[in-house]
Protein backbone atom coordinates (compact mmCIF):
# COMPACT_ATOMS: atom_id res chain seq x y z
CA UNK A 1 0.00 0.00 0.00
CA UNK A 2 1.58 3.12 -1.09
CA UNK A 3 -0.11 6.38 0.51
CA UNK A 4 1.43 9.50 2.09
CA UNK A 5 0.39 11.63 5.52
CA UNK A 6 -1.22 14.35 3.40
CA UNK A 7 -3.50 11.55 1.43
CA UNK A 8 -5.36 10.37 5.14
CA UNK A 9 -4.80 14.17 6.52
CA UNK A 10 -7.41 15.32 3.28
CA UNK A 11 -9.60 12.00 3.72
CA UNK A 12 -10.58 13.09 7.44
CA UNK A 13 -11.39 16.52 6.35
CA UNK A 14 -13.75 14.96 4.02
CA UNK A 15 -14.89 13.07 5.73
CA UNK A 16 -15.56 15.99 8.89
CA UNK A 17 -16.68 18.43 5.67
CA UNK A 18 -18.40 16.02 3.32
CA UNK A 19 -17.01 17.88 0.53
CA UNK A 20 -13.74 17.42 -1.49
CA UNK A 21 -13.77 21.74 -2.20
CA UNK A 22 -14.70 22.29 1.53
CA UNK A 23 -12.07 20.01 2.70
CA UNK A 24 -9.06 21.12 0.30
CA UNK A 25 -9.42 24.48 1.86
CA UNK A 26 -9.43 23.26 5.43
CA UNK A 27 -6.09 21.76 4.44
CA UNK A 28 -4.78 24.88 2.50
CA UNK A 29 -4.73 22.56 -0.69
CA UNK A 30 -6.33 23.06 -4.43
CA UNK A 31 -9.82 21.07 -5.27
CA UNK A 32 -7.82 19.19 -7.90
CA UNK A 33 -5.07 18.45 -5.54
CA UNK A 34 -7.20 16.86 -2.86
CA UNK A 35 -9.17 15.05 -5.22
CA UNK A 36 -6.07 13.52 -6.09
CA UNK A 37 -4.61 13.16 -2.24
CA UNK A 38 -8.28 10.99 -1.65
CA UNK A 39 -8.25 8.73 -5.03
CA UNK A 40 -4.31 8.10 -4.72
CA UNK A 41 -5.35 6.80 -0.76
CA UNK A 42 -8.58 4.76 -2.30
CA UNK A 43 -6.23 3.07 -5.22
CA UNK A 44 -3.51 2.30 -2.15
CA UNK A 45 -6.26 0.97 0.05
CA UNK A 46 -8.38 -1.10 -2.80
CA UNK A 47 -11.45 0.03 -1.96
CA UNK A 48 -13.64 2.54 -2.24
CA UNK A 49 -14.07 4.94 0.79
CA UNK A 50 -16.79 7.42 0.34
CA UNK A 51 -20.32 7.34 -1.39
CA UNK A 52 -21.63 10.67 -2.53
CA UNK A 53 -25.19 11.05 -1.94
CA UNK A 54 -27.48 14.65 -2.07
CA UNK A 55 -26.20 15.06 1.56
CA UNK A 56 -22.63 15.25 0.97
CA UNK A 57 -19.95 12.72 0.66
CA UNK A 58 -20.74 10.11 3.27
CA UNK A 59 -18.51 7.42 4.40
CA UNK A 60 -18.39 3.50 3.33
CA UNK A 61 -18.26 1.11 5.75
CA UNK A 62 -14.52 0.41 4.45
CA UNK A 63 -13.93 4.25 4.94
CA UNK A 64 -15.41 4.04 8.29
CA UNK A 65 -12.80 1.76 9.27
CA UNK A 66 -10.15 3.70 7.70
CA UNK A 67 -10.85 6.95 9.76
CA UNK A 68 -10.62 4.78 13.24
CA UNK A 69 -7.19 4.15 12.34
CA UNK A 70 -6.37 6.91 10.30
CA UNK A 71 -6.99 9.67 13.48
CA UNK A 72 -4.38 7.62 15.14
CA UNK A 73 -1.83 8.08 12.79
CA UNK A 74 -2.39 11.58 12.05
CA UNK A 75 -2.51 12.47 15.44
CA UNK A 76 0.88 10.29 16.33
CA UNK A 77 2.70 12.03 13.55
CA UNK A 78 1.67 15.12 15.56
CA UNK A 79 2.66 14.07 18.29
CA UNK A 80 6.17 13.40 16.81
CA UNK A 81 6.59 16.46 15.29
CA UNK A 82 5.51 17.68 18.51
CA UNK A 83 8.58 16.04 20.44
CA UNK A 84 10.74 16.43 17.63
CA UNK A 85 10.77 20.47 18.13
CA UNK A 86 10.81 20.54 21.45
CA UNK A 87 14.46 18.65 21.32
CA UNK A 88 15.16 21.21 18.91
CA UNK A 89 14.89 24.09 21.53
CA UNK A 90 16.55 21.94 24.44
CA UNK A 91 13.68 20.34 25.93
CA UNK A 92 13.77 16.41 25.91
CA UNK A 93 10.26 15.17 27.11
CA UNK A 94 6.56 16.71 27.34
CA UNK A 95 3.68 15.15 29.12
CA UNK A 96 -0.05 15.85 28.14
CA UNK A 97 -1.65 15.93 31.24
CA UNK A 98 -5.11 16.23 31.85
CA UNK A 99 -6.79 17.16 35.71
CA UNK A 100 -10.58 17.76 37.01
CA UNK A 101 -10.79 20.30 39.83
CA UNK A 102 -10.83 18.80 42.78
CA UNK A 103 -7.66 16.89 42.12
CA UNK A 104 -5.71 20.24 41.18
CA UNK A 105 -5.15 21.15 45.06
CA UNK A 106 -2.93 18.07 45.57
CA UNK A 107 -1.12 18.16 42.36
CA UNK A 108 -0.08 21.20 41.99
CA UNK A 109 2.82 20.47 45.26
CA UNK A 110 3.65 17.76 43.66
CA UNK A 111 4.03 19.08 39.96
CA UNK A 112 6.40 21.79 41.37
CA UNK A 113 8.73 19.32 43.15
CA UNK A 114 8.75 16.80 40.07
CA UNK A 115 9.27 19.73 37.45
CA UNK A 116 12.41 21.13 40.16
CA UNK A 117 13.67 17.49 39.59
CA UNK A 118 13.36 17.19 35.67
CA UNK A 119 14.23 20.51 34.33
CA UNK A 120 14.32 18.76 30.78
CA UNK A 121 10.65 17.70 31.01
CA UNK A 122 7.46 20.06 30.12
CA UNK A 123 3.60 19.62 31.68
CA UNK A 124 1.08 20.69 29.09
CA UNK A 125 -1.57 20.94 32.28
CA UNK A 126 -5.19 21.28 31.14
CA UNK A 127 -8.69 21.30 33.30
CA UNK A 128 -11.25 18.68 31.94
CA UNK A 129 -14.27 17.23 33.02
CA UNK A 130 -13.51 13.81 34.44
CA UNK A 131 -15.60 12.15 31.56
CA UNK A 132 -13.34 14.83 28.99
CA UNK A 133 -10.26 13.40 30.32
CA UNK A 134 -11.20 9.60 30.30
CA UNK A 135 -12.03 10.10 26.05
CA UNK A 136 -9.06 12.56 25.92
CA UNK A 137 -6.61 9.64 27.57
CA UNK A 138 -8.80 6.97 25.17
CA UNK A 139 -7.79 9.06 21.65
CA UNK A 140 -4.37 9.69 23.03
CA UNK A 141 -4.73 13.15 23.27
CA UNK A 142 -3.62 12.91 26.69
CA UNK A 143 -0.96 10.65 28.14
CA UNK A 144 -2.24 10.75 32.10
CA UNK A 145 -5.56 12.03 33.58
CA UNK A 146 -6.34 12.56 36.93
CA UNK A 147 -10.57 12.08 37.45
CA UNK A 148 -12.48 12.66 39.97
CA UNK A 149 -16.21 10.77 40.91
CA UNK A 150 -18.15 7.96 39.04
CA UNK A 151 -16.59 7.79 35.85
CA UNK A 152 -16.31 4.70 33.77
CA UNK A 153 -12.45 4.30 32.93
CA UNK A 154 -13.01 0.89 31.06
CA UNK A 155 -10.43 0.49 28.49
CA UNK A 156 -7.79 2.53 30.67
CA UNK A 157 -5.45 1.23 33.40
CA UNK A 158 -6.25 3.31 36.68
CA UNK A 159 -5.27 3.54 39.88
CA UNK A 160 -7.33 5.00 42.75
CA UNK A 161 -4.97 7.13 44.88
CA UNK A 162 -6.43 9.70 47.36
CA UNK A 163 -10.68 11.10 47.92
CA UNK A 164 -12.08 14.12 48.61
CA UNK A 165 -15.20 15.26 49.80
CA UNK A 166 -17.21 17.97 47.96
CA UNK A 167 -18.77 20.30 50.66
CA UNK A 168 -20.64 24.07 50.48
CA UNK A 169 -19.18 26.43 52.20
CA UNK A 170 -20.53 28.96 53.78
CA UNK A 171 -19.85 32.60 56.01
CA UNK A 172 -20.52 31.57 59.64
CA UNK A 173 -24.02 32.83 60.16
CA UNK A 174 -25.54 31.94 57.06
CA UNK A 175 -28.48 30.10 57.14
CA UNK A 176 -27.47 26.88 55.48
CA UNK A 177 -24.09 27.11 58.01
CA UNK A 178 -26.80 25.55 60.75
CA UNK A 179 -27.75 22.81 59.13
CA UNK A 180 -25.03 19.58 59.26
CA UNK A 181 -26.57 18.67 55.80
CA UNK A 182 -27.93 19.78 52.88
CA UNK A 183 -29.21 18.77 49.65
CA UNK A 184 -28.29 20.09 46.22
CA UNK A 185 -31.65 21.78 45.66
CA UNK A 186 -31.75 23.37 48.86
CA UNK A 187 -28.16 24.80 48.63
CA UNK A 188 -28.49 26.14 45.18
CA UNK A 189 -31.57 28.15 46.03
CA UNK A 190 -29.11 30.67 47.92
CA UNK A 191 -26.61 33.17 45.88
CA UNK A 192 -23.31 31.67 44.68
CA UNK A 193 -19.89 32.21 44.37
CA UNK A 194 -18.11 30.12 41.91
CA UNK A 195 -15.01 29.58 39.79
CA UNK A 196 -14.58 30.13 36.14
CA UNK A 197 -17.31 29.65 33.47
CA UNK A 198 -15.12 26.97 32.19
CA UNK A 199 -13.46 25.58 34.96
CA UNK A 200 -14.28 21.75 35.22
CA UNK A 201 -15.71 22.18 38.83
CA UNK A 202 -18.43 25.01 37.59
CA UNK A 203 -19.62 22.52 34.75
CA UNK A 204 -19.87 19.53 37.03
CA UNK A 205 -22.29 22.06 39.68
CA UNK A 206 -24.39 22.98 36.43
CA UNK A 207 -24.62 19.82 35.28
CA UNK A 208 -25.93 18.51 38.52
CA UNK A 209 -28.44 21.59 38.83
CA UNK A 210 -29.61 21.12 35.23
CA UNK A 211 -30.20 17.31 36.34
CA UNK A 212 -32.69 18.63 39.24
CA UNK A 213 -34.36 21.23 36.77
CA UNK A 214 -32.74 24.16 38.51
CA UNK A 215 -30.76 27.22 37.67
CA UNK A 216 -27.84 28.63 39.64
CA UNK A 217 -27.26 31.68 40.93
CA UNK A 218 -24.24 32.68 40.69
CA UNK A 219 -22.88 36.00 41.58
CA UNK A 220 -19.53 35.85 40.28
CA UNK A 221 -17.10 33.95 38.81
CA UNK A 222 -14.01 34.06 40.35
CA UNK A 223 -10.61 33.42 39.14
CA UNK A 224 -9.41 30.80 41.39
CA UNK A 225 -10.50 28.99 44.88
CA UNK A 226 -8.99 30.81 46.93
CA UNK A 227 -10.48 34.14 45.56
CA UNK A 228 -13.50 32.37 46.27
CA UNK A 229 -12.81 31.40 50.02
CA UNK A 230 -12.26 34.90 49.86
CA UNK A 231 -15.67 36.03 48.87
CA UNK A 232 -17.38 33.38 50.96
CA UNK A 233 -15.43 34.38 53.85
CA UNK A 234 -16.36 38.03 53.35
CA UNK A 235 -20.39 37.29 53.20
CA UNK A 236 -21.07 37.25 49.25
CA UNK A 237 -22.60 33.90 49.06
CA UNK A 238 -21.64 30.20 49.05
CA UNK A 239 -19.95 27.76 46.91
CA UNK A 240 -19.38 24.20 45.78
CA UNK A 241 -15.65 23.51 46.45
CA UNK A 242 -13.42 20.39 47.27
CA UNK A 243 -12.93 19.84 50.64
CA UNK A 244 -9.05 20.10 51.10
CA UNK A 245 -9.11 23.51 49.35
CA UNK A 246 -11.16 25.22 52.07
CA UNK A 247 -9.90 22.94 55.03
CA UNK A 248 -7.64 25.55 56.46
CA UNK A 249 -10.45 28.19 56.70
CA UNK A 250 -13.02 25.60 57.62
CA UNK A 251 -11.19 24.50 60.64
CA UNK A 252 -9.62 28.36 61.67
CA UNK A 253 -13.62 28.85 61.72
CA UNK A 254 -13.83 31.69 59.09
CA UNK A 255 -16.07 30.16 57.26
CA UNK A 256 -18.39 27.35 57.84
CA UNK A 257 -19.10 23.81 56.09
CA UNK A 258 -22.25 21.92 55.40
CA UNK A 259 -21.66 18.36 54.04
CA UNK A 260 -23.92 17.29 50.80
CA UNK A 261 -26.64 14.29 51.29
CA UNK A 262 -26.41 13.24 47.84
CA UNK A 263 -23.29 10.27 47.37
CA UNK A 264 -21.66 11.97 44.69
CA UNK A 265 -20.42 14.41 47.17
CA UNK A 266 -17.60 11.74 48.23
CA UNK A 267 -15.00 12.12 44.89
CA UNK A 268 -12.69 9.33 44.26
CA UNK A 269 -9.97 10.47 42.49
CA UNK A 270 -7.93 8.63 40.20
CA UNK A 271 -5.21 8.43 37.64
CA UNK A 272 -5.68 6.75 34.05
CA UNK A 273 -3.37 5.77 31.65
CA UNK A 274 -4.00 4.05 28.42
CA UNK A 275 -0.42 2.28 28.76
CA UNK A 276 1.50 3.15 31.53
CA UNK A 277 4.65 0.82 30.44
CA UNK A 278 4.46 2.46 26.74
CA UNK A 279 4.76 6.29 28.66
CA UNK A 280 8.74 7.67 28.92
CA UNK A 281 10.24 6.57 31.87
CA UNK A 282 10.29 10.66 32.97
CA UNK A 283 6.26 10.37 32.42
CA UNK A 284 6.57 7.40 34.76
CA UNK A 285 7.82 8.77 37.37
CA UNK A 286 5.46 11.55 37.63
CA UNK A 287 2.87 8.86 37.74
CA UNK A 288 4.92 8.09 41.07
CA UNK A 289 5.01 11.13 42.16
CA UNK A 290 1.34 11.59 42.22
CA UNK A 291 0.22 8.17 43.39
CA UNK A 292 3.48 6.96 45.73
CA UNK A 293 3.34 3.32 46.36
CA UNK A 294 0.50 2.42 44.16
CA UNK A 295 2.40 3.04 41.14
CA UNK A 296 2.62 0.53 38.03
Amino acid sequence: MRYELTDLKVFLAVAAKRSVSAAAESVHLSTPSASYRLKNLEQGLGCTLFERTSKGMVLTPAGLTVKIFAEKIVNTAGRLESEVARHKIGIKGNIRLFANSSTLNRLMPILSTYLSRYPNVNIDLVEHLSEETVKAVLEGNADIGLVAGPVDTQGLESILYAEDELVFITPPHHPLSDQPQTSLANAVSYDLISVGRETSNFKYLENLAKNIGTSLRVRVHAPSFDSVIQCVRNGAGIALVPYSVAERDIVAGSIACVHIQEPWAIRPQQLVTKCAEDLPEYARHLISSIVGEKAP
